[in-house]
């Protein structure tokens, strides 16, 4: 069975990076990826594990 996604659910742009910025614990942490795509400024990455993965994603977002 395929699933349609309407308008509102479909993304317009999808990008991949090779991992997502976690915790020290391994938890993935979400609150810091939308920041970074729509530009502004992630808060408080204290508890992140590896700051590479920040970077990645802002290059990513950064490319056309």
């Amino acid at each position: 069975m395929d699933t349609i996604l309407g308008t509102i659910g479909r993304p317009c742009r999808v990008r991949f990076v090779p991992q997502l910025p976690k915790t020290r614990s391994g938890k993935v942490l979400r609150r810091s990826i939308k920041p970074i795509a729509e530009g502004h400024d992630p808060r408080d990455l204290t508890s992140l594990d590896d700051p590479l993965r920040i970077e990645q994603i802002e290059r990513a977002v950064t490319v056309v």
